[in-house]
């Protein structure tokens, strides 16, 4: 990992916002609406342990992997439906801050930039209503990019948006996808344990494919950096 680094650039789902309590429990109802049966988290956790990124790639899978067929389209709709809710009434309304107004103040020193596979309505939504969004001088969402992690296109658009090189960048993610994308594009990454999962397990993962260091909790990034 790079000393010093001029430039962090954040995930926000499991990172910058708890969305153990929302875009988990969405693809678990979504999966379970589709196969007309309950699911255990666990089930939803081994999915996105393999490095699945897009949450409704999720739903697909799990719904694929336990006999059902549907066409992608007609499952992000009802993903959406259980995520957004009508108004903006749905589980996204679980969500919490984990950042901390403190902690980023004390990090802008540093240029702060967001990639994140969320569409751009639902990252705005989550950074205006938690008062983050003036915090970061760039951000790439899912609209940005032809292809999402663990292709490197968005983060490196990141970078270039940042005016910085890949060697003064850490990229701070939760899953592997996340790492991926990080080392896709030759870039330093730092994993974060989200809340709700098996640290331990997760830690693992991170470990086993070469992550040096992994926090409990990203506002520990302040002692890395």
């Amino acid at each position: 990992m790079i000393k010093n680094p001029k430039a962090i650039i954040f995930d926000i789902d499991g990172v910058l916002i708890d969305t153990s309590n929302s875009y988990r429990v969405a693809i678990k109802k979504t999966a379970e609406f589709f196969l007309g049966k309950m699911l255990d988290m666990e089930d939803v956790e081994m999915v996105k342990n393999r490095g699945v990124n897009d949450d409704c790639d999720a739903a697909e899978i799990l719904i694929q992997e336990n006999g059902g067929d549907f066409r992608r389209k007609v499952i992000l709709k009802k993903f959406l439906e259980y995520y957004r809710g009508r108004q903006y009434d749905g589980l996204l309304r679980n969500e919490k801050r984990l950042i901390k107004e403190d902690a980023l103040k004390k990090l802008k020193k540093y240029k702060l930039g967001i990639f994140t596979g969320r569409p751009k309505e639902d990252a705005d939504y989550g950074l205006k209503r938690f008062k983050m969004k003036d915090s970061f001088d760039a951000t790439v969402v899912w609209d940005d990019v032809g292809e999402g992690k663990p292709n490197p296109e968005g983060l490196l658009k990141c970078i270039k948006r940042l005016g910085v090189g890949k060697d003064e960048v850490l990229y701070v993610g939760d899953n592997l996808a996340d790492m991926r994308a990080a080392n896709n594009a030759d870039v330093s990454f730092v994993g974060v344990i989200p809340p709700g999962v098996d640290k331990d397990y997760l830690k693992g993962l991170f470990k086993s494919e070469g992550v040096e260091i992994v926090l409990n909790n990203v506002n520990d990034i302040l002692k890395v950096v």
